[in-house]
């Protein structure tokens, strides 16, 4: 028996199945912002705020789109619970992966051939399709302990980890700290990747979700079977 999985890898499946799905919520926070007249599909604070925002502006096209994404995350933690009652773990996780996974290769397919027009009908459906699976990947990180879009509680707990062990010298606890920072760098990763191709028109951008969440159902599935 050959092992070609290094025993010591830098990052566990699951750990990598993290990044991937905080790379693919970045992705998804900037298309809907840049394109879907500027809502957050995943980061529900935010979105708050520029619903306040657009109410106070009497902008009632923009105040709708936060609404949907809204409700549409409000709906994929609904599925999300729904699909991982009286499942295993393991179980719960590739259901929720490829539920996810389908919703976001609907999104890139009927946003690449539908032509794109400001404040359109398809705007909100756009934004309810990104929302609901950005809420089922919420169930995700619940599943695995650890958030891949509310980054408020991700610094919070980084920074907490990293001053509660320089104060009692316990390196130790520190290893926390490199987890919790590369979530937050595949956020930002995919963030910037995603503006970039927005910046040049590139329409493949909104595969990128899909391919981070693809990839990261692929890690749970055949992750631990890389071995001959």
């Amino acid at each position: 028996m050959v092992n070609i999985v290094p025993d010591k890898a830098p990052f566990t499946q699951v750990e990598i199945i993290l990044l991937l799905t905080a790379f693919a919520a970045g992705t998804v926070d900037v298309i809907s912002f840049a394109t879907l007249g500027g809502v957050f599909a995943s980061a529900m604070t935010g979105n708050f705020a520029l619903l306040a925002y657009y109410v106070a502006q009497s902008d009632a096209q923009s105040a709708m789109g936060s609404v949907v994404a809204l409700s549409g995350f409000v709906l994929g933690c609904a599925l999300g619970v729904l699909l991982r009652r009286s499942r295993a773990q393991g179980q719960a996780l590739s259901l929720l992966l490829k539920t996810e996974a389908g919703l976001l290769l609907f999104f890139a397919l009927y946003a690449m051939w539908t032509p794109h027009v400001v404040h359109a009908p398809s705007d909100h459906l756009q934004i309810l399709v990104l929302a609901v699976a950005m809420g089922v990947q919420a169930v995700i990180g619940q599943t695995v302990s650890l958030t891949t879009i509310v980054f408020t509680t991700t610094l919070t707990k980084l920074v907490g980890t990293i001053a509660d062990s320089l104060a009692n010298g316990d390196t130790i606890g520190l290893k926390d700290v490199k987890i919790q920072s590369a979530v937050v760098v595949s956020y930002l990763f995919g963030a910037l990747l995603a503006g970039t191709l927005i910046v040049h028109k590139a329409d493949a951008v909104v595969l990128l979700p899909f391919i981070g969440v693809a990839l990261a159902f692929a890690t749970h599935r055949w992750g631990g079977r890389l071995r001959l």
